[in-house]
C-alpha cells in the first residue's frame, strides 16, 4: 500500500515582503490623504470663524456709526470731549463718540446714550463702553474684542464734502454737528486690506 503524498504550498518570502510594501504603501496615502482632509477643514473652520468676526465688526460699526448724536461729554478730569472725536494714541488712533438707542431691556433708571470708544491694542481692534456719559474718576468701563489678527486699522471721516483724517479738525471750539461719514480702513495679519464706508445719520433730539 503506497503511502498518500500530500504537497503544502504557502507565500515565499519575497511574496510576503512585497505585500507588506503595497500595504505600508496604502497605509501611508491613507493618512496623509486624512491628514490633509482634517488640516483643510480646520482651516475652513478657522476661516468661517473669520468671517463671522468681520460681519460682527461691520454691524457694530454701522449701528455705532449711524446712531451718532452731537451730545459732548466730560471726562474723568471734568473737561468736554466732543461728541466725536479721534485720537492718536500708542498703538495708532482710537475714535470715540456718542451714541442713542443703548437698549435698556430692563427699565433701568439711566440715559439711552452711550459712550463708545473704539481703539487698536496693537493687536485686536477693541469696542470699550461707559456706563456713564459723564465720567467720574475711576468711572467704570467694559471692553470687548471685536476682531483679532489685525495688523493696523486707519479711519477718516467726511465733512462738507472733505474728507479729513482727525476730528474735530482745527477748530479751537467743539463742533456742534457730526461729519457725514466715516472710512475705515482694516489691514490684517495676512495683508488682506478692507475698506468700508458708513453714513452718520443725523439723530434728533438728544437726553
Amino acid at each position: 500500500m503506497n503511502p498518500i503524498k500530500t504537497t503544502q504550498s504557502g507565500f515565499t518570502l519575497l511574496e510576503i515582503l512585497i505585500a507588506v510594501s503595497i500595504f505600508a504603501l496604502v497605509s501611508t496615502a491613507t493618512f496623509t490623504m486624512l491628514q490633509q482632509t482634517i488640516k483643510t477643514g480646520e482651516m475652513f473652520d478657522d476661516k468661517a470663524a473669520y468671517l463671522v468676526e468681520l460681519q460682527r465688526t461691520h454691524r457694530l460699526f454701522q449701528q455705532d456709526f449711524s446712531q451718532a448724536v452731537p451730545r459732548t461729554i466730560r471726562d474723568e478730569f471734568g473737561d468736554v470731549l466732543a461728541a466725536m472725536m479721534t485720537e492718536d494714541v500708542n498703538w495708532g488712533f482710537a475714535l470715540e463718540l456718542t451714541r442713542a438707542g443703548w437698549p435698556n431691556p430692563l427699565n433701568k433708571s439711566r440715559s439711552s446714550l452711550q459712550r463708545v470708544r473704539y481703539f487698536f491694542d496693537g493687536e485686536n481692534l477693541v469696542r470699550r463702553v461707559w456706563k456713564q456719559l459723564d465720567r467720574a474718576p475711576e468711572a467704570e468701563y467694559q471692553d470687548q474684542i471685536v476682531l483679532t489678527q489685525l495688523e493696523t486699522w486707519q479711519f477718516r471721516v467726511l465733512s462738507n464734502q472733505k474728507w479729513l483724517d482727525s476730528w474735530p479738525s482745527g477748530s479751537e471750539s467743539l463742533p456742534t454737528e457730526l461729519p457725514s461719514a466715516i472710512e475705515v480702513k482694516l489691514v490684517l495679519k495676512n495683508d488682506r486690506e478692507f475698506r468700508w464706508l458708513f453714513s452718520v445719520l443725523p439723530q434728533g433730539e438728544v437726553k
